[in-house]
């Protein structure tokens, strides 16, 4: 049942903490658009989380070739500075990468949800296949 009379110090305090601690996603950004990713190689942008956000959601859409005969990886890398990131290889040991499904000459399209361990976030798509390059379309939103 509805109170009748004014909320109390507490009441107000309460919901406050309920808006404040509420998840709030961003509008999605497109970080890549219709880039050309080379056989073998590596597409990346960095983003830089000021404490507000726990979580960064990346959607990746991949288009490959019709002769293509491995897909991408979405890794990420993290640092506390902004320069000197995780390698590659300790990355992908600690399980911080994902891969897309393939086909040869479709488009699949991932989501995915990152945890922002660092202030420094480097996201990278990778082009598993040697001899065939893939267009890819990034976006990324922040989750509070």
């Amino acid at each position: 049942m509805p109170r009748s009379y004014p909320a109390t110090f507490e009441d107000i305090l309460v919901e406050k903490l309920r808006e404040e601690l509420a998840p709030v996603r961003e509008e999605p950004v497109k970080v890549l658009d219709s880039k050309t990713i080379d056989k073998g190689g590596v597409g990346e942008f960095t983003v830089e989380s000021a404490g507000r956000h726990s979580a960064l959601i990346v959607t990746v859409k991949a288009t490959y070739d019709p002769n293509a005969t491995k897909g991408v990886r979405v890794r990420w890398l993290y640092s506390a500075d902004g320069e000197s990131f995780d390698s590659p290889e300790d990355a992908e040991d600690a399980g911080n990468f994902e891969d897309l499904t393939f086909e040869a000459g479709k488009t699949r399209q991932r989501t995915l949800l990152i945890p922002l361990f660092q202030r420094y976030t480097k996201v990278q798509i990778v082009n598993l296949d040697a001899s065939y390059s893939v267009v890819v379309d990034v976006w990324r939103t922040f989750l509070r």
